[in-house]
């Protein structure tokens, strides 16, 4: 399963989160309850709602425009969060006007600014993000998902978007407005940058922020340009490791459980099992049950 190994894999993990969570959002923030019952959601706003469901069409098409403009310029984690942002305190405004402290000349602006903020980000950037995050290993994968995703999510809001208008009235956009709002929060916090990267320096960059994790008194960053830990250090790192990990595992030809009573590697052992890591984790990722262990750089790797 390619999915499952995606998930499994630690270089693009955050990488297929950020993929699902901007397919999420693209039908979540709401766009289509607009598009799709923008005369219901007009009546009473204009004299014609038809003329309102047009302008926002008109709308639409420049704010794309806006969006080649930007797209190069900005980068994609930016763009979602001015999008996301800008639609959230759209949504806000939206709100409040059908509450009755704006009036209906302000709902439509609102609405005018909520489409074009989607356009200048949550619209185009979940679907032109994926061939920026994964190889031709994963880009199939990651895009068949990605559009089952999509269409799920909207065929959820065309069907529930009525029942929601009927149940909340003029607070109908308050869901959406908090998704909006945590969408800004993982972007914020989560999201990579994508613009002017290749995946395979995007998934090394990832790692480097990961890299360098101290677990006890054992730094991985360095090894092999210092020789295997004294016996007293091994032994003092290996039984705060084995009252940890009581079930076992393994550490290349290091059997985990039980460690305190193990000598430390010899030169050979420790640049044989060096060696092994560098060849298998070329890019950098956690192994076993080491926990958040860091393999990247072992080939200059100390301990403390």
């Amino acid at each position: 399963n390619v999915m499952a190994e995606m998930f499994a894999d630690d270089k693009v993990r955050l990488l297929v989160v950020s993929t699902l969570v901007l397919q999420v959002a693209n039908q979540f923030s709401g766009i289509n309850a607009v598009f799709y019952y923008s005369g219901l959601f007009f009546d009473g706003v204009i004299d014609n709602p038809l003329v309102g469901t047009s302008l926002i069409g008109a709308i639409n098409v420049l704010a794309t425009y806006v969006a080649l403009l930007l797209m190069d310029r900005c980068g994609r984690r930016t763009l979602i969060m001015w999008s996301s942002g800008g639609m959230f305190f759209s949504c806000v405004v939206i709100v409040l006007a059908l509450l009755g402290y704006f009036s209906k000349l302000v709902a439509m602006g609102a609405v005018a600014s909520y489409v074009s903020f989607f356009e200048i980000g949550l619209g185009p950037i979940p679907w032109l993000i994926v061939a920026e995050m994964f190889g031709g290993k994963y880009v199939t994968a990651a895009m068949s998902i990605s559009c089952q995703l999509n269409w799920t999510c909207n065929f959820f809001v065309g069907l529930l978007f009525p029942y929601i208008n009927e149940s909340l009235g003029p607070y109908s956009f308050g869901p959406f407005a908090v998704i909006l709002l945590l969408v800004f929060l993982f972007a914020w916090i989560w999201l990579p940058e994508t613009l002017g990267t290749t995946p395979a320096e995007l998934q090394a960059e990832l790692v480097r922020k990961n890299a360098g994790v101290t677990y006890h008194n054992m730094d991985i960053e360095g090894m092999a340009s210092h020789g295997p830990p004294s016996k007293n250090e091994w032994e003092e790192a290996l039984a705060a490791l084995a009252a940890e990990d009581e079930n076992g595992g393994s550490f290349d030809n290091v059997a985990i459980k039980g460690l305190a009573t193990q000598r430390p590697p010899s030169n050979k052992e420790w640049e044989e099992s060096l060696a092994a890591l560098v060849a298998e984790e070329t890019t950098g990722s956690s192994f076993g049950q080491y926990d958040t262990l860091s393999l990247r750089g072992v080939q200059a790797s100390h301990l403390n």
